[in-house]
């Protein structure tokens, strides 16, 4: 039995403020390149947040920073180490232009609220471009909706999910839950529903578990 039309799920936990996981990001799209069609991937997004205690206006980026790591000095290597992994997955990382540090709630929700995965790995996919590439303030609802707007498309409907309350809080009981069950940095994908990879992983990883799954549901299909 051919196992590529059966749903391949892929959970990907992660934060949009967070430069690594827009790496594993790339770094999946490019393993699941390598895989082609022997899977049906069903990528979905799940919320995290690194700095829940940034207000909803924002701080800005370097002090920040400054104030999480001690100093924007102690960056510097890790900015270079992280803008040449960027370029070789096809990211141009402008940390020095970022304006603000966001609390990323609303954005989880915005993403959590559309209908389809595809829809949400599109939003996903705007919110890392603008923040790292196009180092935009999305602490600004305006600039938000911009960033939104082909995917919502509806201003009432971005209006509406951007102040539901109600959807706010149980994002962040599921921020909870992953935290309750060890999960406390990110990137973290759990791959076939049975694998779980931490960290932006290089590419071979990625395909090496994604094949040793196709592998066990090959076995499973033929002993039925």
């Amino acid at each position: 039995m051919s196992t590529n039309s059966e749903v391949f799920p892929i959970d990907i936990v992660s934060d949009v403020a967070c430069p690594w996981c827009y790496v594993g990001k790339k770094k999946l799209e490019k393993a699941l390149e390598q895989v082609g069609n022997t899977i049906t991937p069903e990528v979905r997004w799940r919320p995290f947040q690194l700095s829940p205690e940034i207000p909803e206006e924002g701080i800005d980026y370097k002090l920040h920073l400054t104030q999480k790591f001690g100093s924007l000095d102690r960056l510097d290597g890790a900015w270079k180490r992280l803008g040449d992994i960027g370029k070789e997955v096809g990211i141009n990382f402008q940390f020095q232009n970022i304006p603000k540090a966001t609390n990323t709630l609303v954005l989880h929700a915005l993403v959590a609220a559309l209908p389809s995965l595809e829809e949400q790995q599109n939003l996903v996919e705007r919110f890392f471009a603008a923040n790292f590439e196009g180092a935009l303030d999305l602490s600004d609802k305006e600039v938000v909706w911009g960033v939104t707007e082909p995917v919502y498309k509806d201003r009432n409907k971005f209006e509406a999910v951007y102040s539901d309350t109600n959807l706010k809080k149980e994002i962040q009981q599921e921020i909870q839950y992953y935290h309750q069950n060890g999960i406390s940095g990110v990137p973290y994908f759990i791959i076939g529903g049975k694998y779980a990879v931490s960290g932006a992983q290089e590419i071979s990883v990625f395909v090496e578990v994604i094949e040793t799954v196709i592998k066990e549901r090959e076995s499973e299909n033929k002993g039925q």
